[in-house]
């Protein structure tokens, strides 16, 4: 086998292993965003303070194992992929945003750690969630910057980065508005309301613009439909006197994996 061939196969075999470890990792970040999410929202403070969750014991115990043992877990695979970056540092230069992006959130998210239980800072409940999304956003940035029809390290252009700072800021807002209405503070939401319709009024806009590039359709489709989603469920808990826990979950999970599609739209540009 000549050397080209050898250095082609090492490639491909490298991409491969990037790609395993960003899904993963996105898996792992995923899950862990649902568990905490879902304890959130079933959480409850009494007018002293106290928390109590509305899920049966055994059913919360569960949930808190799941996310323990997906963030030992998810540490690390960061730990892993740092590792293999800084073997592979000279032919991996394209997946250094991502890996340094999965290790500071994960550094971020054990300081805070302690401090989230009990919901009483809704400051740590936003940076938590926030830390989450973007944990999750790393590892499948690297997944998607290892296909082999990636755009690489061609950089975004400004507009679509304001998309994907405006999702990041929805995410954010809606962290805050959960956060706060445990405290019967709602002003939040209209935060949260404002920044979802700019949000839209962005991601559909680098939608449109994707028209004329080959290849988009399916991805575009998912994002629209996704965006979509997010929308309606708002929109049907504004309707709503008693927050609907069902609704609220799905509503706020899929903002990381409309976040996630984003991604992938925009690092396959054709």
């Amino acid at each position: 086998m000549s050397e080209t061939a050898n250095l082609s196969t090492t490639s491909a075999s490298s991409r491969a292993w990037w790609r395993r470890i960003g899904a993963l990792g996105a898996l792992l970040a995923l899950s862990i965003l649902g568990a905490s999410i879902l304890l959130r929202l079933t959480s409850v403070l009494d007018p002293q303070g106290h928390v109590s969750s509305t899920l049966a014991a055994p059913t919360e115990k569960a949930i808190r194992l799941l996310h323990r043992v997906c963030a030992s877990s998810v540490a690390l695979l960061a730990l892993f992929a740092v590792a293999l970056y800084w073997k592979q540092r000279q032919a991996a230069l394209r997946m250094k945003q991502a890996v340094l992006g999965m290790v500071a959130t994960t550094v971020i998210l054990a300081l805070i750690g302690p401090l989230t239980p009990g919901y009483r800072l809704a400051g740590v409940t936003v940076v938590n969630v926030g830390c989450g999304v973007l944990l999750l956003l790393s590892f499948w940035w690297l997944r998607e910057s290892a296909a082999p029809d990636a755009a690489g390290n061609r950089p975004l252009d400004a507009f679509s980065w304001a998309a994907m700072v405006a999702l990041l800021v929805q995410v954010g807002t809606g962290a805050a508005a959960s956060a706060w209405e445990m405290h019967a503070v709602h002003w939040p939401a209209l935060v949260h309301l404002a920044s979802g319709l700019f949000c839209a009024i962005l991601v559909g806009s680098v939608l449109l613009d994707q028209r004329s590039k080959p290849g988009t359709g399916g991805r575009r489709w998912v994002v629209a439909g996704l965006l979509a989603g997010q929308l309606l469920l708002g929109y049907l808990l504004m309707g709503q006197d008693e927050r609907s826990v069902a609704l609220s979950f799905v509503h706020a999970m899929l903002a990381p994996l409309l976040a996630g599609a984003f991604i992938s739209l925009l690092k396959h540009p054709s």
